[in-house]
């Protein structure tokens, strides 16, 4: 029982400064972000419907990553220009991505912490 508690609060602790790292990465870095990819119309959309609260620039963040991630499929939505994604720099580029596999990680671990707890 001990390191089911040892495990979940470092899982707490991890997604605190996950959330934490992702705010602050949207507030100094968005808009930044946002001007390599202003003509593309899924952004100009999401900013309009989202605006700029804590949680309108996670979504706006969120449908960034959406972009780099599958720019096949936002490119045939109409949501971007073809290529679009690559205007933005590659250090901001793996910077997201790493945001992001730290999110799916934490992830990860809760699904194991949740099989762990429920199976012991």
């Amino acid at each position: 029982m001990p390191i089911i508690l040892a495990s979940g609060l470092t899982w707490f602790i991890s997604t605190l400064l996950n959330l934490i790292v992702m705010a602050r990465f949207g507030h100094k870095n968005l808009d930044i972000i946002e001007h390599y990819l202003s003509d593309c119309p899924g952004v100009v959309n999401t900013r309009n419907i989202w605006g700029g609260g804590i949680i309108g620039r996670h979504m706006r963040l969120s449908m960034i990553f959406a972009f780099i991630y599958m720019p096949g499929i936002m490119y045939r939505r109409g949501d971007i220009a073809k290529n679009a994604h690559l205007r933005v720099p590659l250090s901001l580029r793996r910077r997201i991505w790493a945001i992001y596999i730290w999110l799916l990680l934490n992830c990860g671990c809760l699904a194991i912490l949740n099989y762990a707890i429920t199976t012991s």
